[in-house]
């Protein structure tokens, strides 16, 4: 009888879940209150966190660090929001006390049943040894430090990147080498992390994979995405498109695979002399001096440009600067397909975007990709950094209209299951339910 008690005060307890996000983006709503240098929320961030305000089982809150801010909290349409005050650095060293304080602030003014923490690449995940044992926290896994660290080392020797380093980078500024540093200083931090946390929410057998090499006393909950709105608006037509387009939607560092798509378009040429790709790419200018990249310009850029010249690229290319959703959802729905040559990824968002529109894809087989595509049904993969087999998969898409429709179909149908806004919430209301719940059983005889 005492225990049937226990477990109905268990459920009641938890009918009405509060949570408190820990992310590093501002969310839109926030956003232009905020005094500091704030960023905008991340792409799959903001639809979730919306998504779970209109459930009327959940009290939403999110806390953002601003760098040169001040702590802050507003009200909004029910949802409470604060941003504390950090440094240029605090967010990618080991937590501090007077850092982890500022968030204690926060936890106790909002005083929630869990905490959601938004990626181990910043050091939210550290505040488990500040927290009070009896607040469950769960940590999203979004990319993961250790292994990206490894392919972009080894991509950066392969390039021989060390050749295209500008004086700006010898200094020690922006460069593949900068960044290597930066993450080999935080990799202590992110395994702490996975060390000393318990509970993780991820996408793929791959980020499970490594969770549980890094820490196999973790459990591990399965959390789908949201997308923006405009991909869920916008559909591709092959009737519409402009053939022989490609999109791509990262280009800038050696792990996103820019110079292995550059040489595979180089072999299709030939073949298809209207080929265009269509990238984001502001630090590329093709009509600056080699004085002036060499004095400012970045290592991976200086290299890119030298083999767009090298492949007579140069007409082929169409450069963007950096895209919002509605003029990402229109570069997808004008392109023949997309490719995604990356050396690793998670789950990336873009993958997502395209399978939404329904524009076929080419995908490298790496990371999670085989979680979320198969080949030949909802894409074409290929092996990861293989040019040729690239140049293939690409060719066999302009000049098979049948397949592109197949996958188009299948992709948008997968998608639209994927990241259906009330499935994916219902999701996660029952993730926070289960945390709590198995939560307050293992601490129930913590004094």
């Amino acid at each position: 009888m005492e225990r049937q008690e226990q477990l109905f005060q268990l459920d009641k307890s938890i009918k009405t879940m509060r949570i408190l996000w820990i992310i590093n983006d501002v969310l839109p709503d926030f956003h232009p209150f905020v005094v500091g240098t704030p960023t905008t929320s991340g792409s799959w961030i903001a639809p979730l966190f919306y998504a779970l305000k209109n459930q009327s089982e959940l009290t939403m809150g999110s806390v953002t660090p601003i760098l040169d801010g001040m702590e802050q909290k507003i009200n909004i349409d029910n949802i409470s929001y604060y941003a504390i005050r950090i440094n240029e650095k605090e967010n990618i060293s080991n937590m501090n006390k007077s850092l982890a304080e500022k968030y204690l602030s926060v936890i106790n003014d909002f005083k929630p049943d869990i905490i959601h923490i938004h990626g181990t690449e910043h050091n939210f995940g550290l505040l488990r040894k500040y927290v009070s044992p009896r607040i469950p926290i769960v940590c999203s896994i979004q990319s993961i430090i250790v292994p990206y660290r490894d392919y972009m080392k080894k991509s950066a020797a392969t390039l021989k990147l060390s050749k295209y380093r500008s004086v700006k980078n010898r200094l020690g500024r922006g460069g593949i080498n900068n960044a290597l540093r930066r993450w080999n200083k935080y990799s202590s931090v992110e395994k702490e992390i996975f060390k000393i946390n318990k509970y993780f929410i991820g996408r793929t057998s791959w980020d499970k994979n490594q969770l549980q090499i890094l820490n196999p006393n973790t459990l591990y909950f399965h959390g789908e995405e949201l997308l923006r709105s405009p991909f869920y608006d916008t559909q591709w037509d092959l009737n519409q498109c402009e053939r022989h387009r490609i999109f791509v939607s990262s280009a800038l560092h050696p792990i996103k695979g820019f110079h292995i798509l550059l040489k595979a378009v180089a072999f299709l040429k030939d073949d298809f002399p209207d080929i265009k790709i269509v990238a984001p790419l502001p630090s590329i200018n093709m009509k600056s001096s080699k004085i002036k990249d060499w004095m400012i310009g970045e290592d991976y850029s200086n290299f890119l440009k030298r083999l767009i010249i090298k492949y007579d690229l140069e007409d082929n290319i169409i450069m963007r600067d950096s895209l919002s959703a509605y003029e990402m959802a229109k570069e997808f729905r004008k392109a023949h397909l997309f490719v995604l040559p990356s050396l690793i990824e998670n789950s990336p968002n873009s993958l997502g975007e395209s399978m939404l529109v329904g524009t076929p894809a080419v995908v490298s087989i790496m990371g999670g990709i085989t979680s979320i595509v198969s080949d030949n049904e909802s894409a074409l993969l290929f092996p990861s950094g293989d040019s040729y087999s690239l140049a293939f998969q690409i060719g066999r898409l302009f000049s098979n209209d049948i397949l592109a429709l197949k996958l188009s179909k299948n992709a948008r149908q997968i998608a639209l299951r994927r990241h259906d806004v009330k499935q994916t919430s219902e999701q996660y209301c029952h993730i926070y339910e289960d945390i709590i719940k198995q939560h307050n059983e293992s601490i129930r005889n913590i004094p």
